[in-house]
């Protein structure tokens, strides 16, 4: 078996055990139809001579003749029966009367003479049809005995037979199609083997199971060690394959050798034009942020399905956030320094010229200019990646003419949190703030945004809360809100909230939507902080 195995291909093996296979099948059932033709024509052949013996035991003149031989008579049939024999086609009619004495023969010299078995016709002088096999003087025979009656009573027999030779060569004509039509299913049979391992091969694209299997674990192996989910699909929408990192993105929306869902397929699949790695797409399922590539799957350049690389997003657009909110506060500090260099430079020449009182006016101007620039958002918050995005949003508000204020009572002390937990947490103010900077229909001096932060160290958690004074939320819009893709502002929208009210479940918090007085609306949401 180790031997086959190394040294025969697959394709090779399936060609041999297919056509042992469909070669044992043809040669068994024509071996059995052979078997029953040969007992049929037995059958037939009994049948033939039994009806050729009646007719010939009927008949007037061999009825006269056995008469005249009980009475002395030396009259025979021998010239009437070789008529007979070469119209019923039978080997032999041997007409006998009551002392068993032959009125017909093969035979010239049998007439006259006893039949050569005494016993054989004993049984059809009772008025029995009797059939024998036995070697005669044509050898081995096949024949019958039929009594002849007269008046009610048996008065001589009729033997019909053919010999075993003649019935063997009748038996091998009725045969001899059968085995030419087995051998022929023979050949076509092989032909056939040989041209399905020929297709294997060319499924199999040439490799051996083992290979395909070893390939086929490997690539498991590389696919579960990527950090992009992949999923393939065919042109019915069954899911082909999808890695651990696809499974656990879309759980339970995948599964194997089942369609996949139908928004799951637009989200990943329907696109005017591959997203290649060069055009690849940025969408929102979910708290996630993917980056979806998909390409067509082919085989011999014939399209079978199509494949989708997806990269999440999400935890690196967490870090960004968090990096561009440092840089905010790196840019912030470093201009700082740059203009407080430039106004000690201005004290310094105050102080020598002895303009005491322009020193102190300058001074009460730097105060109020830090203060309005950073002091206002470090004086209350401790934790440098927020204040690096508070100080981002603030700046974004100064371009739509908004008035963003961070309330007195805010408070933040530096936290040590999980790198995940901060990303979630800059998340929620992030969006937050966004969706307020929305709320406004059009620029208007009078348009406000305010932020609450409040940590609360007994229970490790972090109460954020933002209003404004803007259109407000409708009870509609706020019991649909929360739901993925649903928005006021048009289509390609709707996932900010989804991205909040994910967020903070996962912070194990509350999220609260009341009406801000006296208009606008406030959202208050309420999350886990625990330091590491």
């Amino acid at each position: 078996m180790a031997f086959i195995k190394k040294y025969i291909p697959f394709w090779g093996i399936v060609i041999a055990v297919m056509a042992v296979t469909i070669g044992l099948s043809v040669l068994t059932t024509t071996i059995l139809i052979q078997r029953d033709t040969a007992a049929e024509s037995k059958q037939t052949t009994q049948e033939r001579i039994v009806k050729v013996a009646r007719a010939t035991a009927k008949m007037p003149t061999v009825k006269d003749v056995i008469q005249a031989s009980n009475q002395g008579s030396s009259r025979n049939l021998q010239r009437f029966s070789k008529r007979l024999i070469k119209r019923d086609d039978v080997d032999f009619i041997v007409v006998l009367n009551h002392d068993l004495i032959r009125l017909s023969h093969p035979n010239n010299s049998g007439v006259g003479h006893h039949f050569s078995s005494m016993t054989d016709p004993l049984p059809a002088l009772k008025g029995r049809i009797h059939y024998s096999q036995k070697t005669g003087v044509l050898g081995p025979e096949y024949r019958v005995f039929y009594p002849v009656y007269r008046d009610g009573r048996v008065i001589g027999v009729v033997c019909v037979g053919v010999t075993q030779k003649n019935l063997h060569a009748q038996i091998i004509k009725r045969t001899r199609p059968i085995w030419i039509g087995g051998l022929v299913g023979m050949l076509i049979g092989v032909v056939l083997s040989i041209l399905l391992g020929m297709y294997l091969r060319y499924l199999l694209l040439g490799m051996e199971p083992k290979e395909i299997a070893e390939r086929t674990a490997r690539q498991a192996l590389i696919d579960n060690s990527l950090p992009e989910g992949i999923v393939a699909i065919d042109n019915q929408g069954r899911v082909l394959s999808a890695n651990q990192v696809a499974q656990e993105l879309f759980e339970p929306n995948i599964i194997v050798n089942q369609k996949i869902s139908s928004p799951l397929n637009k989200l990943l699949f329907n696109s005017d034009k591959p997203r290649s790695a060069e055009n690849s797409v940025e969408v929102n399922f979910q708290d996630k942020q993917l980056l979806i590539s998909t390409n067509d799957l082919r085989v011999r350049e014939r399209k079978i399905g199509q494949v989708s690389m997806i990269r999440d997003m999400s935890e690196i657009s967490g870090l960004l956030n968090k990096l561009t909110g440092t840089e905010h506060y790196i840019s912030s500090l470093r201009a700082q320094t740059h203009e407080f260099m430039n106004q000690l430079q201005v004290i310094n020449g105050l102080l020598e010229l002895e303009e005491y009182t322009e020193v102190k006016k300058f001074i009460q101007q730097i105060t109020n200019s830090y203060h309005e620039d950073v002091g206002y958002v470090s004086e209350k918050i401790k934790w440098s990646a927020m204040v690096g995005l508070l100080l981002g949003k603030s700046k974004e508000a100064k371009e739509q003419k908004i008035s963003f204020e961070i309330t007195s009572d805010s408070y933040v002390p530096q936290l040590k949190l999980d790198n995940h937990v901060e990303i979630l947490v800059l998340r929620i103010v992030s969006n937050l703030l966004d969706n307020a900077f929305a709320a406004f229909s059009q620029v208007n001096a009078k348009n406000q945004v305010t932020l609450k932060l409040t940590y609360l160290a007994a229970e490790s958690s972090l109460e954020i809360c933002v209003s404004d004074n803007g259109s407000g939320i409708t009870p509609e819009v706020r019991d649909k809100m929360f739901d993925q893709g649903f928005s006021t502002k048009g289509e390609n929208r709707g996932y900010g909230m989804t991205l909040i009210s994910t967020a903070v479940d996962r912070l194990n918090g509350t999220l609260e939507v009341t009406s801000n007085q006296p208009r606008g609306s406030q959202i208050t949401a309420r999350v886990e902080v625990k330091e590491d």
